[in-house]
């Protein structure tokens, strides 16, 4: 399965889309080292139903198409799906979907999530640069593990490269595969899958994190 990414603009008119819908072949992601990636969910306690990444303070990147089914607070910073034995909870105060989001067709599938206080976690970096194909870049999310097997209850990352809109275009037949959009994956038994929609792309290079989309 490949994913679909909408390109973290910040709500800009300009902005780009990747591929579509677990952490497919991955591995534990390092504990305590990527602190902006955070889970979207119903309760302070209960379980992270979809990723998404502290871009600001108070200000959190998501699939448009996570927002409602009553999810209401950010983890941040946690290792984990559910509970509070790590990092923080905080609760949104404003839910902001892209104004061109077409539930459709996935175009520009993300929003932004305003929060009552700031993190104490830093921000990751969002890049606006072109992301070519072939580049190496990392998911990282608490979804299901094989599709429609268990979820990770621990932070998962794999690598997937970016590849050509007309590539994804022919592996993804039946999707909309426009100008808006960005994808990565392609390689058999290695993928995001349900569960992890709004988490993060990132393009990582001599300690630099840049996030570069979200799981649609």
């Amino acid at each position: 399965m490949n994913v679909l990414f909408a390109l973290s603009a910040l709500l800009a008119a300009s902005t780009t889309v990747v591929a579509q819908q677990e952490i497919v072949g991955g591995v534990e992601a390092a504990v305590g080292q990527h602190l902006y990636v955070s889970g979207f969910r119903s309760t302070e306690t209960g379980a992270s139903t979809c990723g998404s990444s502290l871009i600001a303070p108070n200000v959190v990147l998501t699939a448009a198409h996570c927002i409602g089914r009553g999810r209401k607070f950010v983890s941040i910073g946690s290792h984990y799906k559910s509970g509070t034995n790590d990092g923080e909870r905080i609760k949104v105060k404003r839910f902001i979907k892209h104004p061109k989001y077409n539930a459709g067709t996935t175009s520009y599938d993300f929003a932004i999530l305003i929060l009552e206080q700031p993190s104490k976690f830093p921000p990751v970096q969002v890049s606006f640069d072109t992301v070519a194909p072939g580049t190496p870049t990392i998911l990282r999310g608490w979804g299901r593990t094989s599709s429609g097997g268990a979820s990770s209850q621990l932070l998962l990352e794999v690598g997937v490269d970016s590849i050509s809109n007309e590539k994804c275009a022919k592996l993804l037949t039946g999707y909309t595969v426009n100008e808006a959009m960005l994808c990565a994956g392609g390689k058999l038994g290695e993928d995001s899958c349900q569960g992890d929609s709004g988490g993060p792309l990132t393009v990582e290079s001599n300690g630099s994190v840049k996030l570069v989309g979200v799981v649609s």
